[in-house]
């Protein structure tokens, strides 16, 4: 497991803190309040997917997330 950044979601019209995490091919969203979900995220053939259900709001603020953290390392 290997621990990247947090960041900061808007879920249920709250902003939620995230710890996200890579492993087994997979960016985890950990959620720093457990009473909030967890979200999984793979990259396949240059296309974002969701391994949980996650609305589409969820979705594109987790992958911008994903994609600055990316870009940030090349």
């Amino acid at each position: 497991m290997e621990d990247l950044f947090w960041t900061t979601l808007l879920v249920n019209g709250k902003n939620a803190e995230y710890h996200i995490l890579f492993e087994e091919e997979e960016y985890r969203f950990f959620p720093k309040e457990s009473s909030i979900a967890t979200y999984r995220f793979k990259r396949e053939h240059d296309e974002w997917l969701a391994a949980d259900q996650a609305s589409e709001e969820v979705k594109d603020m987790a992958v911008e997330a994903l994609e600055k953290y990316l870009l940030r390392q090349h």
